[in-house]
């Protein structure tokens, strides 16, 4: 849990939202320090309301709360990124929704390490803003690529790529992700109840230069690549994250409906 302080001032992103009242809303956020925080916008929907869009989802804000017994509340905000092109494109906000769902899974209200609170929310404010600034759904996904892999990284569930989680022999060629253990074994050490899942070298190749890459950072696989290249990747990894949280990402159906 955060500390208790009267009032406190952080950088957070609005990642959901809903109503408390008839003019009052509970927004749940990811702050910079505290991880996952919920505050009161009081008389937000209201028409002249000082918090207004500032509250929207997928915004990001320094502000400050009031501490209160169940939920703090919102007293000011100053917005520091709206992210408004994610709104343009249904692709873009989907897998933007997508991202808050992983983090809603997660994370909790604790300042305990704020500095995995810190880079998680770098994480997720540099891969919102790339993802804005995408051109098509392959540099899409790239991102979301890089925040599912980065992302497990920093909760302490890495994928391994480069080793046999058995035999911890260095892999070359034939390797087997297991969904269950979260890394690749060598194909002596496909045996038991665990989900093996077949990688060729390049998609593993791709994977790994998109976990050691920084968030803006461009990989030389990253204009080779395809829609259904990287479409497979996203999958294999949301298999990953889904089998480990706390429930799993709905967001995707949105666009399954669609077609």
């Amino acid at each position: 849990m955060k500390s208790i302080k009267e009032s406190f001032v952080t950088d957070a992103i609005n990642i959901k939202t809903y109503p408390l009242s008839e003019y009052d809303n509970i927004v749940v956020m990811f702050s910079r320090e505290y991880g996952l925080i919920k505050g009161i916008a009081k008389g937000v929907k209201r028409p002249k309301s000082k918090l207004g869009a500032r509250m929207q989802m997928l915004v990001a804000n320094k502000i400050m709360l009031k501490n209160g017994r169940n939920f703090d509340t919102i007293c000011e905000a100053q917005a520091l990124n709206t992210f408004n092109k994610l709104r343009s494109n249904l692709d873009k906000l989907t897998y933007s929704m997508y991202l808050t769902e992983i983090i809603s899974a997660f994370c909790t209200d604790s300042d305990e390490d704020s500095g995995t609170n810190e880079k998680i929310y770098e994480l997720f404010y540099g891969i919102l803003e790339n993802i804005a600034g995408s051109k098509d759904k392959i540099e899409i996904l790239l991102n979301v690529i890089k925040f599912q892999l980065k992302f497990m990284v920093q909760i302490g569930l890495g994928a391994e790529l480069k080793v046999c989680l058995k035999c911890g022999c260095k892999i070359e060629d034939g390797a087997y992700f297991s969904v269950a253990s979260g890394g690749v074994v060598c194909k002596d050490c496909r045996c038991g109840s665990d989900v093996f899942i077949g990688l060729h070298k390049k998609i593993r190749e791709f994977l790994i230069a998109q976990q050691e890459c920084k968030i803006g950072e461009k990989t030389k696989y990253d204009s080779l690549v395809d829609e259904n290249f990287v479409q497979k990747c996203f999958m294999l990894l949301k298999k990953y994250t889904d089998s480990h949280a706390s429930r799993p990402a709905r967001t995707l159906k949105v666009l399954e409906s669609l077609g």
